[in-house]
């Protein structure tokens, strides 16, 4: 081999051998890159400080009250004088608690007690409660107002209608109840007076007890007179202040005045007219 080969192939090794160094070299001095993450998916952390700019308005805060719960009312009716409200309760056979929180007293009758305070439990009580429940617990019934709005103790003074019939006279006719108007609440007197007799007349109900008689409603003030037919109700009056035994017996039979009769036999001021 001639010397000037020798010195070309040295030459061209050196060559070589300087880029592959030179290469490892570069690849090993270049720092490695994170992949670059797509920039819709990248979210700028929050600024620790945040001025709102001057277009931009706060809403003030609201405090949220509780819903209220309404008082049902009465709604009025097809008879201008008449409203319908719901019975929640029951008192006894002539009272009843209504959706609005009030208590309604039946106009012109009187059931036995069965809840008075300062009275025992009467006969015939507990059977006319059930019956007033019977007629309108649960029920929506109609009000109708006479001339007095409540009595003494803040009680609506009512009629009481359901299905175009009159609950008061119901009782009454039954034999639940006594007829007991008080002035000038008698716009449906002579129809209590008549539905009376007849439960009266048949023994119905109170009037078929042995206990009837100490049932008999006192009224707690004088009430004024009232003309029905050809004598004037009152049961206030007396038997030595009645013109006639005939007068004593209508007072009886047409106008509810049961103190006339002590013995319930049906006979008024037996005393006096033998």
């Amino acid at each position: 081999m001639k010397y000037s080969d020798f010195i070309r192939k040295k030459t061209l090794f050196f060559i070589i051998s300087f880029f592959i160094l030179l290469f490892l070299l570069t690849a090993v001095s270049v720092p490695k890159t994170k992949p670059q993450v797509a920039s819709s998916f990248v979210t700028a952390a929050p600024s620790p400080f945040y001025s709102p700019s001057p277009t931009q308005s706060i809403l003030p805060s609201v405090t949220l009250k509780p819903a209220e719960t309404l008082t049902p009312a009465a709604i009025q009716t097809n008879y201008p004088d008449r409203f319908s409200v719901k019975v929640v309760n029951v008192v006894d056979g002539d009272t009843v608690k209504i959706e609005t929180g009030e208590t309604v007293r039946y106009i012109g009758i009187d059931t036995p007690e069965s809840v008075h305070p300062k009275k025992s439990v009467q006969c015939f009580a507990k059977e006319a409660s059930f019956k007033n429940e019977e007629l309108v617990l649960g029920k929506t019934v109609e009000l109708e107002k006479d001339i007095t709005d409540k009595d003494k103790y803040g009680r609506l003074l009512r009629y009481v209608w359901i299905e175009d019939q009159l609950v008061n006279e119901i009782l009454v006719r039954e034999g639940y109840a006594y007829s007991l108007s008080f002035p000038p609440d008698v716009k449906y007197q002579d129809r209590f007076i008549e539905a009376q007799r007849l439960a009266r007349q048949e023994q119905t109900g109170l009037w078929g007890s042995s206990c009837q008689s100490q049932n008999a409603p006192q009224p707690t003030a004088k009430p004024q007179s009232v003309q029905t037919g050809s004598f004037i109700c009152d049961c206030s009056k007396s038997c030595s202040k009645m013109s006639s035994c005939a007068e004593a017996q209508y007072q009886l039979e047409n106008c509810g005045c049961i103190a006339r009769d002590g013995d319930g036999d049906g006979l008024a001021c037996d005393s006096d007219c033998q």
